[in-house]
């Protein structure tokens, strides 16, 4: 069992969990916060962005400390910065002190983004890659969802700083079972013992191209997610209604993730399932503006969506060496923590804007249109570089 690529992804799982779950606190507590430290939302706004924002800055280093001192001691430091801004803010009096907490914890966190998406490729890459890529991921939105469900009572019950001490305690298990149980997969070898090379201008493009795709799925996801309920809302829906009606698409995505994988791997159809979901995602993120029945709409482009995002998490690995993951990896999450708040500031602009969250649905539309563009750029490339190999 110990041996099994699937019990190393129930680790990778737990740990993602814990990133998830630990992410969410803030706004879980936000209204603790208000009133006990005489914060307002814009600074709330801030310790979630506190989170991200540190990925910008370490996603390329910890790509490249990767192949200096393994995916394993990595992570560990990763989870240990989690830990540590999980404890401070645990035991935080003042506003400043949470700001400085959570930028640990995101430091850490965009850590665990980079590497552990290598882990799992690393693992997966010869068999069930699409379906192993799948559980991973979802590990994410459980963790959130976990949090919503019970940080808020936890800190009614408690205190809110019991919450921020109960995420660095999930980490610290994540930690304790990285520390036993991961170890590398058949056939790989030590940083120390692998022949080393730089990135090629080849490895940048594709990395840069794979990332920027990975980067429109996601900012078209959670724009929808965003600006949905605001759209339904003023076509009449009442608050409750809206909220209910755009998480099912979350519930949906999170549900039909591991079917995309299933089928991406079971069949041999990776890119069939990948550019299927992806068109039929964009036909239906088109008319979720105008839709007589959104509830529908809004879950069918969950479903859609969640069978080619499995698929094109992956697209790193067809075109990464072993050796070259680390420092691929962090190339390719740097669109992600570069491009997502620029993503989405610009479809709040365009709501402000244009008066109406319309605009903001139809760009979410326009990021998929840009993922399919890209995709085709991608596989175009993909086999001029191949063809290059070969001669």
């Amino acid at each position: 069992m110990l041996e099994s690529r699937w019990f190393i992804l129930a680790v990778l799982f737990i740990a993602r969990f814990a990133l998830g779950y630990q992410f969410q606190s803030a706004g879980s507590v936000a209204p603790y916060l208000i009133h006990d430290l005489g914060v307002d939302y814009a600074q709330i706004g801030i310790l979630i962005g506190a989170f991200i924002l540190p990925g910008v800055a370490i996603s390329v280093p910890s790509g490249f400390l990767v192949s200096r001192f393994g995916d394993k001691n990595i992570v560990l430091a990763g989870m240990a910065l989690m830990v540590a801004g999980g404890a401070l803010a645990g035991g935080a009096r003042a506003y400043d002190v949470l700001v400085v907490s959570r930028v640990l914890s995101g430091t850490g966190g965009a850590i665990l983004v980079v590497v552990m998406l290598k882990m799992i490729i690393d693992w997966f890459a010869d068999k069930e890659l699409f379906l192993g890529m799948a559980v991973f991921i979802i590990g994410w939105p459980i963790g959130i969802a976990a949090a919503q469900a019970t940080q808020s009572r936890l800190a009614e019950l408690q205190s809110w700083q019991m919450v921020f001490l109960a995420t660095a305690a999930l980490v610290a298990v994540a930690l304790l079972l990285m520390l036993l149980f991961y170890r590398l997969p058949p056939g790989h070898r030590p940083p120390e013992a692998t022949a080393r090379r730089r990135l090629t201008r080849s490895d940048v493009g594709m990395a840069c191209l794979t990332g920027a795709i990975w980067m429109f799925l996601n900012g078209a996801y959670l724009a929808m997610l965003s600006f949905g309920p605001v759209q339904l809302i003023e076509r009449g829906m009442p608050i409750a209604a809206a909220d209910a009606v755009v998480s099912l698409m979350s519930f949906v995505f999170i549900v039909a993730l591991p079917l995309g994988g299933y089928v991406a791997s079971r069949y041999n159809l990776p890119d069939a399932v990948m550019v299927g979901g992806l068109v039929a995602s964009i036909l239906l993120g088109a008319t979720i503006p105008f839709s007589p029945s959104p509830l529908v709409t809004f879950a069918l482009f969950g479903f859609a969506l969640a069978l080619a995002t499995p698929v094109v998490a992956a697209l790193p690995a067809q075109v990464l060496e072993a050796n070259m993951r680390g420092p691929g990896f962090g190339i390719y999450y740097l669109w992600y923590f570069g491009g997502m708040p620029v993503l989405i500031a610009l479809a709040g602009l365009l709501r402000d804007r244009t008066g109406s969250a319309t605009a903001s649905l139809v760009l979410a539309t326009v990021m998929l249109a840009c993922c399919l563009a890209l995709l085709g750029v991608f596989r175009f490339a993909q086999g001029r570089r191949r063809a290059r190999l070969r001669a």
